[in-house]
């Protein structure tokens, strides 16, 4: 018999047993814990914050330790398992998104309250709810058994949400620590479905700012139109250049070096549920973009890169000014095999050429990551969440978003598997952000299998 086997024949129930028997302890906590602001991107909470996170992973039986680099430190916690045993590193990001409009928020989104079976408050979903359910899993077995099946490692990510710019560097400092076996990230939403899954890699990012300059003030437009260059019309000529009219990007070498997919991701995509005209219908289209015809939902967002434009800074709207400078905001997202770097190059390149008069940055970028979808670890993590929700969960070869994942891949060198534990409805990033009750107890109970099962 192996150690984890010995671990599971010594708890009193089983683990959704075990959850469900303390669930209002665990919701209670979990209130609490999101109760904390944790914004990286003002430094609301900090460094409050980073303290709250280390007492919550010495609760879970770990020995805490803080990482402090350039940006907002990293808790790490960390407890031996059976000699032998595989090391897994699990990771989350105790930073939140900015409240955003109180007034659109049906309560304050730091005083969490329970309504309708969820959880209302920034951060309950996205991300504290989903690596306090695996702190919840480890405090468990500690309490009723004083071991653990593996060897576990927490790394709580102090930000996460504006890009994690310091990650790297910080693990690349401090390897030693992560010598692990694979890395489980909790992080995003189930299945649109509702239906538990298993993700295996994200798309990477650039994210750029375009800007244009003109007078040295902003001018009357009867008095100096078609005297004065408009920074405005600059601008939305350089954006233009980007794309021909059916929505191609013309930036030459734009998707080089781009790793397809491979079949078992193919068939793992084509097995997924989609009811594309309810996806549709959601945010009032009945059509994909024509740009792309000829490819599926899936393979639009895993197998090709985008060029985005997410806003445009420039005048006044109730004035009739000639403004005096103009920004826009462009993310790309990149497939495995990309380099943010060149990428970045080919388009300063095409501007260049296409628009001389603006200038081109290039504030992150992070590649893709992709771990092939039939490793040897998906199968336990798989039989997890089986063994709570009785059912298989999807397999999912790749999220169309961006995580620090790449430095998992790339610079420890492992397999790197995405558990997502919070409802597709979550609201992250928005007002309103929720966590299911059902789901967080759930996950809680997941998260116990999962080390049983690696420890097996």
């Amino acid at each position: 018999m192996t150690d984890a086997s010995m671990i599971r024949a010594q708890l009193p129930a089983t683990p959704r047993e075990l959850v469900q028997g303390c669930q209002d302890e665990l919701v209670a906590g979990l209130m609490a814990y999101v109760s904390h602001p944790s914004v990286s991107a003002t430094g609301e909470g900090f460094p409050a914050a980073t303290d709250v996170a280390v007492e919550e992973v010495k609760r879970a039986g770990l020995t805490p330790s803080v990482l402090v680099g350039k940006g907002r430190p990293l808790v790490v916690g960390h407890r031996a398992g059976p000699e032998g045993a595989p090391h897994v590193l699990l990771y989350g990001h105790y930073d939140v998104q900015p409240a955003g409009p109180r007034e659109r928020w049906d309560s304050d989104p730091f005083t969490p309250v329970l309504r309708d079976g969820r959880i209302w408050g920034r951060g309950t979903g996205d991300n504290k709810g989903q690596h306090y359910a695996h702190l919840q899993a480890l405090r468990l077995f500690d309490e009723h058994i004083g071991a653990l099946p593996c060897t576990v490692t927490v790394l709580l990510d102090g930000e996460e949400e504006i890009g994690s710019p310091t990650l790297a560097d910080t693990l690349r400092a401090h390897q030693e620590l992560f010598d692990c076996d694979l890395v489980v990230w909790s992080d995003r939403s189930v299945h649109e479905s509702g239906e538990w899954c298993v993700s295996h890699g994200v798309r990477g990012m650039i994210r750029l700012r375009i800007g244009a300059t003109g007078p040295s003030h902003p001018l009357h437009s009867g008095n100096f139109g078609n005297v004065v260059p408009n920074p405005a019309w600059r601008l939305v000529q350089a954006l233009a250049s980007l794309k021909d009219p059916s929505g191609r990007v013309l930036v030459e070498g734009f998707d080089d070096g781009r790793e397809p997919l491979s079949d078992a991701d193919r068939a793992a995509f084509a097995a997924l549920p989609l009811d594309l005209q309810e996806v549709l219908g959601g945010i009032g289209l009945t059509e994909m973009d024509p740009a792309f015809n000829g490819l599926s939902f899936y393979e639009r967002l895993a197998d090709r890169p985008t060029l985005t434009i997410n806003g445009i800074t420039t005048g006044d709207v109730d004035r009739t000014i000639i403004p005096d400078t103009a920004e826009a905001g462009v993310d790309i997202r990149l497939t495995p095999g990309q380099d943010p770097q060149t990428v970045f190059e080919r388009v300063a390149a095409h501007l260049r050429v296409h628009a001389p008069e603006v200038t081109v940055t290039m504030v992150c970028g992070v590649p893709a990551s992709r771990t092939p979808i039939d490793n040897p670890h998906t199968p336990r993590v798989a039989r997890a969440i089986s063994r709570v929700t009785g059912r298989d969960p999807l397999l999912v070869p790749a999220y169309g978003g961006t995580l620090p994942d790449w430095i998992f891949t790339g610079i420890l060198g492992v397999p790197s598997i995405g558990l997502p534990l919070a409802n597709a409805d979550q609201a992250n990033h928005a007002p309103n952000e929720n966590l299911r009750v059902d789901y967080f107890l759930d996950a809680t109970a997941i998260c116990m299998e999962l080390l049983l099962e690696l420890g097996s």
